[in-house]
């Protein structure tokens, strides 16, 4: 499926996710209304993931965020025509990469252990070149005449399986900025599944791979391999929030963002759009925003709604977005209620948390 953020100037940035095998792969103004209370018969529910203090988040930002733009990317060069040649990266520019993946996961209450191996580096490199030698981004890129079918196997099996990402005209830190691209996640194109997020901030995610190749063309390719499910596959949480239930940093986090609530299905029923209802309540003046399935058209901002429930993560997701917010500040804070749940065994549940928006710069 391809997907693509939209233009911003001299960059173009494009990236996708993709469904593991036996997995299956789009509003009018959000209401202003008081805060709906929660149905007496529905339990009220936390995510059950730890609470982050903002003087931690601020010491993740610090340790994990400050990558230099001018990091010299290539042990060896990547060879984009014949005779083809993967290459490889310096083990600090991978690393800039995984510290940006961490940080992302520390402050949603994940684990944040995540590594790069060597064999997952080495595939996502091979998937770079295949990318970048005739420019072809998709996930199924053709093989090119003059690639041997055993190094185009191995890219193959790279971009179909992986996020993906490219830009033109920014010579600055790549694989960081592509980290940040699939986080946003909210253009049209992919603002309906939210995808590359979903992989990023999935629980058992434990080894990543990522590799980066440069076209003839001038377009940079990055794969980033996260389809990992290595960690703790024994889920305890409820569900994972971005913007998370702890203090959360304005830095990573913009009005045209869409908020999503990934659901734990080992505790919870597939979710069905027409039942579910979100209310979003800023608690300094109680402005509430009322959003459901009448709220579904994509659009590149303001309000919208979606419950989807194809195979990324660990599976169903609700999405959405307020219209009318110009901008996060530190301080606000937003009260989160979700309707229209069950549990497993047919329980009514209520999802309810509290955003507080945070800056990392005090």
């Amino acid at each position: 499926m391809n997907r693509k953020l939209s233009a911003i100037p001299l960059i173009l940035a494009l990236f996708l996710a993709v469904l593991l095998p036996g997995h299956t792969s789009p509003a009018s103004a959000a209401s202003t209304a008081s805060a709906v209370s929660v149905a007496a018969a529905a339990s009220a529910i936390d995510s059950g993931l730890p609470i982050r203090t903002p003087q931690q988040i601020a010491a993740q930002w610090k340790k994990r965020m400050s990558s230099p733009d001018d990091r010299e990317p290539y042990i060896d060069m990547p060879s984009v025509s014949a005779p083809y040649s993967p290459g490889s990266l310096k083990t600090d520019y991978i690393q800039d990469g995984v510290n940006a993946i961490n940080f992302y996961r520390f402050i949603s209450g994940l684990s944040d252990n995540i590594t790069a191996t060597k064999p997952l580096n080495v595939q996502a490199q091979f998937g770079s070149v295949l990318l970048a030698a005739e420019d072809n981004f998709s996930h199924t890129p053709k093989k090119p005449a003059d690639m041997s079918k055993d190094f185009y196997g191995k890219g193959y099996e790279s971009t179909s399986s992986a996020n993906i990402y490219a830009s033109f005209g920014y010579d600055g830190h790549i694989v960081t900025r592509s980290i940040n691209a699939y986080m946003d996640d909210s253009d049209t194109y992919n603002l309906s599944v939210l995808g590359h997020r979903r992989w990023i901030l999935n629980p058992p995610l434990k080894f990543v791979g990522i590799g980066l190749a440069e076209s003839e063309d001038e377009w940079t390719y990055s794969a980033l391999q996260v389809f990992d499910t290595s960690g703790n596959k024994k889920l305890e949480h409820n569900f994972v929030a971005y913007p998370g239930e702890s203090p959360f940093p304005i830095e990573v986090f913009g009005p045209h963002q869409a908020w999503s609530i990934s659901l734990n299905m080992d505790k919870f029923k597939k979710p069905e759009k027409k039942n579910v209802k979100v209310s979003l309540t800023r608690l300094k003046d109680n402005r509430t925003w009322k959003l459901n399935s009448k709220n579904g058209k994509v659009t590149g901002k303001g309000a919208y709604f979606n419950v989807e429930n194809t195979g990324y993560g660990t599976g169903s997701a609700i999405i959405f977005r307020p219209d009318g917010i110009v901008g996060y500040r530190a301080g606000d804070r937003f009260k989160v209620q979700v309707l229209g749940l069950q549990s497993k065994d047919g329980k009514d549940l209520t999802i309810s948390y509290t955003v507080n928006f945070m800056t990392v710069k005090k």
